[in-house]
């Protein structure tokens, strides 16, 4: 029995494990193999190829970038009508693959300036400029925005930052490599203004935020944050600072002359030392004439010509002195106020001016 049952079972297995079938399974698997490793193949092939036309694609749109960076498209701008706008990533992943420092440079000044100009899109966009900036300050100075990038860096540290160290780092930068620089002036002041009054530093943000406002045409706020200078800091020198600022905001932008003159007072009384007195003298005098009060305004510029002689514009004064008298139509006193501007300031713009009112005059009694 267990011969036979050896015998069928061995039969069995034979039956099961015949030639041909075991040639089929290998053939089977052949095919399996060469399936799968055909797709392999494409599947790899496919990655590829999608990869090279990427890259190709890419690297025609860097290029066209790199032109619009060249011909000095700002992002999301068009040169024409119809034509595609590009993206700030696509400007910052052009600058960061080029390998030309001239597309590197240009492209950094375009993006500064866009997030400059359009800090209202988004928060962080000041802090990028600012990114920027830097970036053109300490990689690219022989470029010729660096001079302008300085200043812009310069400003955004005063106005949003009021970050005192580095304003008048990179201010003095400013003044150090472009001494004629058209900056030259603003870049003095502000870092003679931080420098002096570092001991006073909230008088000195609300100065600041007075300039901001003024200069974003918030005169109100403006006047408010100087006024709380006066008030606050009395002893400061930025008081007296902020009462010729608050004349000239009257002066210049309000049209008020009547507040614009008392401000100007105010400076000349209570700080004659300042470095303004000339100047709120002479447009105390301004606003009087600007309200046609003739006799006040000759009076002013009177004033302004013996006091201040020595600072200039005193032949200017002289001038609208004459100006007044032609006004209350004292013809003798006009000719006499011209006369003697020949007579002082022989080298003055207005000489010649002057010596053709005194020929019409003449010419025309009583005007």
């Amino acid at each position: 029995m267990k011969s036979g049952g050896y015998s069928s079972l061995s039969g069995g297995l034979q039956r099961f494990w015949s030639p041909c079938e075991s040639k089929e399974i290998k053939e089977m698997n052949i095919k399996l193999i060469i399936g799968v490793a055909t797709v392999i193949v494409f599947v790899i092939l496919y990655f590829l190829l999608k990869g090279l036309l990427l890259s190709l694609f890419r690297r025609r749109k860097y290029r066209k970038v790199e032109d619009r960076i060249r011909k000095r498209i700002k992002p999301l701008s068009k040169e024409k009508i119809g034509e595609k706008r590009y993206s700030v990533s696509e400007y910052k992943e052009c600058i960061r693959r080029t390998k030309d420092k001239n597309v590197k440079a240009w492209g950094q000044w375009l993006l500064a300036q866009f997030y400059h100009n359009n800090s209202h899109r988004q928060k962080d966009y000041l802090d990028k400029a600012i990114e920027c900036y830097t970036d053109i300050r300490k990689e690219f100075s022989d470029y010729p925005f660096h001079e302008e990038s300085l200043f812009r860096l310069g400003n955004l540290l005063f106005f949003e930052k009021m970050d005192y160290r580095k304003v008048c780092y990179v201010y003095q930068e400013l003044l150090e490599r472009y001494p004629r620089s058209k900056w030259v002036t603003i870049a003095k002041e502000r870092v003679n203004l931080v420098r002096n009054n570092l001991t006073y530093p909230q008088a000195l943000n609300d100065y600041i935020l007075a300039e901001k406002y003024f200069e974003r045409g918030k005169y109100e706020k403006s006047i408010q944050n100087l006024l709380d200078i006066i008030e606050k800091y009395p002893k400061s020198g930025l008081a007296s600072e902020a009462l010729y600022f608050l004349g000239d905001i009257y002066h210049f932008k309000l049209k008020d002359y009547s507040k614009a003159m008392d401000e100007y007072q105010n400076l000349i009384q209570e700080f004659s030392q300042n470095r303004f007195v000339a100047n709120a003298q002479f447009k105390i005098a301004e606003c009087c004439r600007k309200r046609e009060k003739w006799q006040e305004a000759i009076k002013a510029y009177e004033k302004f010509i013996k006091d201040y002689s020595q600072y200039g514009y005193s032949d200017y004064a002289q001038f609208y002195i004459g100006q007044c008298y032609e006004k209350l139509e004292d013809w003798k006193k006009a000719k006499d106020a011209y006369s003697l501007i020949s007579t002082n300031y022989s080298e003055s713009i207005w000489t010649d001016v002057a010596r053709n009112r005194i020929k019409y005059l003449d010419k025309h009694p009583g005007g």
